[in-house]
């Protein structure tokens, strides 16, 4: 062989390897930057911007006994949510969005409570209290959240269950409520802002963030997450809806810019016939903001699930 040959191959190989290891660690990055705790978690609470503490529905909530309740997850951690009791029969099951905490969805709560409802504030993991180095936004949140509904089940077996999140959250409740192998006590599911497809939301967050190549790096952080954490980003609810029978609450503000309001069309319209759904959209709220007009949002939340849970 020629010196000129070996020095090609020996260029080639070189580039070659330097491609696979930027690839590498690109989507390693990108991974721990879209799903690790977040940090400081720890001590998240202590450095709170006082304001956010001295909310009307805030300060209510921690008036109220709350019960720690821990659950041991699928792949053994151990993951923690707060419990108001209310001695119902009714329970309203809460899941916070990326990077939230149980504490996140208080007003959300208070509409549930004096709605007559006992009410579960999950922590999920890798968040707050709860177990984890990384999340997952969706596929393994959504096994979760069905051991808690069986936890909450065991505790009480008449229990009629109502599922209720918002922004990641909302995409893990109707992921949740589209298993096939939910527990009949689950009778419906309100979502606010919730996205339609996990692949879809980190590649315009990615772009958001101007990421260079942000197709190509969602798809080596999917590659990263599938090897190395045993999920993928094929969350969506145009496959899941398939199995869909609850009726279903879809809430987005129409400024939504994080979960592009466009979200709230495709979940819709993904909803199979026949099964019962309302759509409300919040003029000028952004993303999250639409439980600032409280009254209308209570309002919301109450008659759709009156209809439903007695």
């Amino acid at each position: 062989m020629e010196v000129y040959q070996i020095l090609l191959i020996s260029i080639i190989g070189g580039l070659t390897f330097l491609f696979i290891a930027f690839s590498f660690i690109s989507g390693q990055v990108f991974f721990k930057a879209s799903f690790s705790r977040r940090k400081g978690d720890e001590h998240f609470a202590e450095n709170e911007i006082p304001e956010d503490k001295k909310t009307p529905n805030r300060i209510w909530y921690f008036s109220n006994e709350l019960e720690e309740i821990e659950m041991k997850s699928f792949d053994n951690l151990k993951l923690k949510a707060y419990f108001l009791n209310n001695n119902s029969h009714k329970l309203a099951i809460l899941i916070h969005g990326y990077r939230g905490r149980y504490y996140s969805l208080v007003s959300q709560a208070r509409i549930f409570f004096e709605n007559g409802y006992d009410v579960l504030c999950i922590n999920n993991r890798a968040h707050d209290t709860s177990e984890g180095k990384y999340f997952s936004m969706g596929p393994k949140e959504t096994k979760d959240t069905l051991g808690w509904i069986n936890l909450m089940i065991k505790r009480n077996p008449n229990y009629e269950i109502a599922l209720f999140g918002v922004s990641m959250g909302g995409h893990i409740a109707m992921m949740s409520a589209s298993q096939t192998n939910l527990p009949v006590n689950v009778k419906c599911i309100a979502e606010d802002c919730g996205y339609a497809s996990l692949k879809n939301m980190l590649y315009e967050a990615a772009k958001a963030n101007k990421v260079a190549f942000p197709r190509y790096v969602v798809w080596l952080g999917n590659l990263y997450a599938k090897v190395f954490h045993h999920f993928n980003f094929s969350d969506s609810t145009e496959n899941a809806f398939k199995n869909l029978k609850l009726p279903i609450l879809l809430i987005h503000g129409e400024d939504d810019t994080y979960v592009a309001y466009a979200n709230l069309a495709k979940n819709a319209s993904y909803v199979p016939e026949g099964v019962y759904k309302e759509v409300v959209t919040f003029k000028g709220a952004n993303h999250n903001k639409s439980i600032l007009q409280y009254e209308k949002y209570q309002k919301t939340v109450n008659d759709f699930v009156n209809k439903l849970i007695k």
